[in-house]
């Protein structure tokens, strides 16, 4: 049984050495461009995952030592890099959390397919600007490190409640079209709802 299972992924535009802190019971996997950022730290590589098309193939010969275990990937499959090694760790281990490193920035549909991924997986997700993660039903304390906190509905969200944030809510019906609770600000807050899933999206941007 692993604490938290940190997955580092690309694009490589986001600074590691200000998201990742070394912890005990911890399992560290590299996805593709991501692998490069596990380079750099004085300990193995628990897993490598990727067709490995984004990283130069020199830096890939050399970091490879380092790895206790590498599954390559054909380029031609009908599943994202992430979402291969999502779904391997979600079927082979045991483990209390995962948290991605980067997966924001860059693509926009890369972007979109890994908000898809957490509704079926439940990960967080950061990078310099942004800490993304799923509540599901029931009372939340948050505290927000970031100049706006976001809100949405990933399945429809009942008799929704916010304090403790700038602007408030009492008993709201947040649909997944809806974009009422958007740019939200504070330090720190309560959600709670009945029933549904709620993306939250911390952001300094």
């Amino acid at each position: 049984m692993y604490d938290k299972v940190k997955i580092f992924v690309g694009p490589k535009d986001y600074d590691f050495r200000h998201l990742y802190f070394e912890e005990s019971d911890e399992f560290l996997i590299g996805v593709d461009s991501g692998l490069e950022y596990l380079a750099t730290l004085k300990k193995p590589v628990d897993l490598a995952v990727g067709d490995f098309d984004s990283i130069d193939k020199k830096i890939f010969e050399e970091i490879k030592p380092k790895c206790n275990q590498i599954i390559k990937l054909d380029r031609n499959k009908t599943m994202t890099d992430l979402a291969y090694a999502l779904d391997y760790i979600y079927n082979n281990m045991d483990y209390n959390s995962i948290e991605i490193y980067g997966g924001i920035s860059g693509r926009v549909d890369h972007f979109l397919a890994n908000v898809n991924l957490i509704k079926k997986y439940d990960f967080s997700m950061r990078d310099d600007k942004h800490h993304i993660y799923m509540l599901g039903k029931g009372k939340h304390k948050i505290n927000n490190y970031k100049k706006y906190i976001s809100f949405f509905a990933i399945e429809d969200c009942y008799n929704l409640s916010i304090t403790g944030f700038k602007f408030s809510l009492n008993n709201y019906y947040l649909s997944t079209n809806d974009s009422l609770c958007v740019s939200n600000e504070g330090e720190s807050g309560e959600l709670e709802f009945t029933k549904g899933k709620i993306l939250v999206i911390s952001t300094d941007d």
